[in-house]
């Protein structure tokens, strides 16, 4: 199967507490050890994956998980890029970051997260030092990644760092809504088709501390709740290697409806289903990730989206949609169960 890159958490925990954050206010001790990391990371890039971005929580709070990682990464004869995400916390001066680039040799980007929420906790020198150490270490890439929960707070952001306008990319998305952020401005969208993307994260899997394998970053969830029922879950890599799971999702035909049809076939299930139509009227989303993600945690959703994979119709339709797009031939798929109709033919 096509994938542009893989996520690799290397912990759930992390320190710094944003407010907005996913992580804030839970307990997380699901820890793999270092040989375990380096192991997946190789797994994942026999599987011909070409970037590799480490993730958490915080990775540099885990330093000996994430070394494991890049130097699997790094010595590996497919040569994938190599990511990492960080909050910067370890930035407090010149010197401390260039020790800690220089023990990871074969890093090709370092994504930054920068925004009103982390400024509450990591100070921008903090950043700009990592900035200015990676550009010392010839790091080719170097990326922000700004959330925000209203508009102005963007321009703020890329302020602090307009000197480095001609090194650095900027990436913007907006905050998921929790009980930590409260804003009377928050843009949301109707569940509509039109206001949806056909592509989203899901070329994009996630290996979580635990080995579990999910379709996108939405598996971070699995640090609070169970996800082993829902559609983002494909396998663990202390049971199947990772080929092997690879091998059960080619053939797992809700996990490739999302992959073809992404946030914006999530909300054609909304309109062709009165029940969920029902369960979600008047609801506005922040993004497809936030649809998605409400939408498969409902009963009503999940039950749709089984309907929609037992059709023999759809799994056609999927299928030559996946040739298309990705150069892929669906493996042989088992049977659809028996007696399914075509329920879905003209609200897909």
């Amino acid at each position: 199967m096509h994938f542009n890159s893989i996520l690799v958490s290397v912990t759930e925990i992390c320190t710094v507490g944003c407010r907005h954050c996913g992580f804030t206010g839970s307990t997380r001790d699901r820890q793999p050890t270092a040989e375990e990391i380096g192991r997946w990371v190789a797994q994942a890039c026999d599987s011909g994956i070409p970037e590799v971005i480490f993730t958490g929580g915080e990775p540099f709070q885990r330093f000996r998980m994430l070394k494991s990682g890049v130097g699997a990464a790094a010595g590996h004869p497919g040569r994938p890029r190599i990511s990492v995400f960080t909050s910067s916390f370890w930035g407090r001066s010149p010197a401390t970051v260039d020790k800690i680039l220089g023990q990871l040799p074969g890093l090709t980007r370092l994504y930054l997260s920068t925004d009103v929420y982390h400024q509450e906790r990591v100070p921008t020198q903090h950043v700009v030092n990592v900035i200015e150490g990676a550009i010392a270490r010839e790091i080719p890439e170097i990326s922000l990644c700004i959330t925000i929960a209203e508009d102005h707070e963007e321009e703020q952001i890329r302020g602090l760092y307009r000197r480095f306008e001609d090194r650095v990319r900027v990436h913007v998305d907006r905050v998921i809504p929790t009980p930590f952020i409260k804003t009377a401005h928050q843009v949301g969208l109707p569940p509509d088709p039109e206001h949806f993307s056909a592509s989203c994260y899901l070329e994009t899997p996630l290996i979580n501390p635990n080995g579990d394998l999910s379709a996108c970053h939405i598996g971070k969830a699995g640090a609070y709740v169970r996800l082993s029922d829902l559609a983002y879950f494909l396998g663990n890599l202390h049971d199947s290697s990772f080929g092997e799971i690879l091998d059960d999702a080619d053939k797992n035909y809700e996990y490739q409806f999302l992959r073809v049809y992404g946030p914006q076939g999530v909300a054609r299930m909304v309109a062709s289903s009165p029940a969920v139509r029902k369960l979600f009227k008047g609801t506005n989303f922040t993004n497809g990730c936030d649809l998605c993600y409400k939408m498969l945690r409902s009963l009503d959703g999940r039950a749709r989206l089984r309907e929609i994979a037992a059709d023999p119709f759809q799994r056609e339709l999927i299928d030559a949609i996946r040739l298309v797009r990705f150069g892929e031939q669906a493996a042989t798929p088992p049977p659809a169960p028996a007696g399914a109709l075509h329920p879905v033919r003209s609200g897909m």
